[in-house]
């Protein structure tokens, strides 16, 4: 077999690595890169030479800024699946055809793919859209989503997140949770509570998880506002659609009979 032809070994031995650069002096000139990593021994007895410091210091350098680039990427990586996921999302929320499967997919992908334990909407009244009264505080059960009064305390408990347009990330008070986690469950350690605005107030979705990292304060929120500003207007689009949806007159049974007796 031609030399050229035989596998290189995998492993070198010492002699190798010795004849290799005594044949190629130039080698770490070509790449320097590799000096950083290398451990060089400096006799100076017992005390360091400040060249062996400036190359423990450089070394340690390097270390960090390595170590910082691989966490930017993961991070990185990380942001680009979320916003993949958020993109499926948003497409769902605009097709989805009424207000109830509307909310039925977003809990649904926000379960499954946020890694939210427990997912909840509510949305204003809409009969407090047309300016019917002052009403109470009010709140219930309505299909897959709760509706609730312009006057409920959500809006007055997370007023500064509905002026700022921000979502808020955290642990829930005792408070925050008596009003938001009644009936879950799960206990939930930390949540995102996202405003939903757009003419005016509309609601709250609320995103919890037992995990009291998943949502911690100082999370990142920029794809949650993107969801909730989303949110906001399709809702929107719904509850015009229903205000003007005409009003049928009731069905007269014994009116028809009556006409088709004198056919």
């Amino acid at each position: 077999m031609h030399p050229e032809q035989q596998e290189s070994p995998k492993t070198l031995d010492p002699s190798a690595v010795r004849q290799f650069l005594t044949m190629n002096p130039d080698f770490f000139v070509q790449h320097s890169d590799v000096l950083p990593r290398l451990h060089i021994p400096h006799e100076t007895g017992g005390a360091i030479s400040l060249i062996e410091k400036q190359v423990s210091v450089l070394r340690g350098k390097c270390h960090r800024l390595e170590s910082s680039l691989r966490d930017l990427i993961n991070v990185a990586r990380e942001n680009e699946r979320l916003h993949m996921r958020l993109h499926r999302l948003i497409q769902d929320i605009i097709s989805a055809d009424s207000l109830e499967r509307l909310v039925t997919i977003s809990q649904e992908s926000l379960i499954e793919n946020f890694k939210a334990d427990d997912v909840r909407l509510f949305l204003t009244s809409p009969e407090e859209s047309t300016g019917s009264g002052d009403k109470a505080f009010t709140r219930q059960l309505c299909n897959n989503h709760f509706t609730m009064s312009s006057k409920d305390p959500l809006f007055d408990m997370f007023s500064k997140n509905f002026s700022e347009g921000e979502t808020f990330c955290g642990p829930l008070s005792d408070e925050q949770r008596a009003l938001l986690c009644t009936g879950c469950e799960t206990e939930l350690a930390s949540a995102a509570v996202i405003p939903l605005q757009y003419n005016g107030s509309q609601g709250v979705l609320v995103m919890g998880s037992s995990d009291p990292t998943r949502f911690a304060t100082g999370k990142g929120v920029m794809f949650l506002n993107q969801l909730g500003e989303v949110l906001s207007r399709r809702v929107q689009s719904f509850s015009i659609a229903e205000q003007n949806a005409p009003v049928q007159e009731p069905h007269n049974n014994a009116m028809e009979a009556e006409e088709l007796a004198n056919v």
